[in-house]
């Protein structure tokens, strides 16, 4: 098994070894000293198992033990599908905002007991899955930066209007002034609907619903984007957009390990997806 390394960051100096443990192993300074005792915690290359000893930012502590990221919950909790001391990536349901009032944020502050937890991006009301919160400010600008430059890879999944031939496209169409490219690619198909997956270069408000109704394949259940196409009473039946994140991959600011996490299909995409014979 190999080391991981983690960054003691501005917030973290003078912090001891054992709270810092703690906090990126997210496990009890109990389990933390254990990890010390076993000799498998160095700093900046050399080895140190002394729980007191004050780390200073910018110091490298590598930490050779298995990390438990998943965690089961009550049933009323929101599902983390990732955890360490710096992000949170939860299971967004539809039907919940991302920040602001009442907002899967203030719920999430409530759930985990972490009222500075803020949002790194943002999905539409309807749209559900991979959704990143930071648990401080500093997290997050750091996570922001990477999504600035290009470094977080996003895959969504769709059941769109109508047959759609299969294979992959890429839809590269200026929204509000600025580049916008989605690519696109046919999962399944069938002759009312599409399944699709679309992993995206830039971020821009409702890009993919936006794009996909350019090419005349809006997301079902979109009321906004599908103006001018036809639709049969069935699909103007299904009550929200069927658009998920599905993915998100990256490089963790603060350890350089990389992350891939996959939120699973709601219920209602997996109905929409029966119901159109679609896989």
């Amino acid at each position: 098994m190999e080391p991981t390394a983690y960054k003691v960051r501005r917030a973290e100096d003078q912090a001891t070894l054992v709270d810092f443990v703690a906090r990126r192993l997210t496990v009890s300074k109990r389990a933390a000293k254990a990890v010390l005792d076993q000799r498998n915690v160095s700093v900046n290359g050399r080895r140190v198992w002394m729980a007191r000893h004050a780390l200073q930012a910018g110091d490298e502590v590598s930490i050779l033990a298995p990390v438990t990221l998943r965690k089961k919950g009550r049933k009323d909790e929101v599902p983390i599908l990732y955890r360490d001391s710096c992000y949170v990536i939860a299971n967004k349901p539809s039907g919940v905002l991302a920040c602001g009032k009442k907002s899967l944020e203030t719920i999430l502050q409530k759930q985990l007991k972490a009222p500075k937890l803020q949002a790194v991006h943002r999905l539409d009301r309807d749209t559900s899955g991979c959704l990143m919160f930071a648990f401080d400010e500093e997290a997050k600008d750091s996570m922001v930066a990477c999504f600035r430059a290009k470094e977080i890879t996003k895959v969504y999944h769709a059941i769109v209007h109508d047959h759609m031939k299969r294979g992959a496209q890429r839809i590269s169409k200026p929204l509000g002034g600025q580049t916008a490219v989605s690519n696109v690619r046919v999962l399944d198909t069938s002759r009312h609907a599409s399944h699709v997956s679309v992993s995206i270069e830039t971020g821009r408000t409702h890009q993919i619903r936006i794009h996909l109704a350019s090419v005349r394949h809006p997301v079902l259940g979109d009321r906004k984007y599908a103006g001018g196409i036809r639709l049969d009473n069935t699909l103007t039946e299904i009550p929200r957009q069927m658009l998920h994140a599905f993915a998100l991959r990256f490089n963790h600011p603060d350890s350089g390990k990389p992350i891939y996490v996959k939120a699973p299909f709601p219920t209602d995409f997996k109905a929409c997806l029966k119901a159109f014979k679609l896989t």
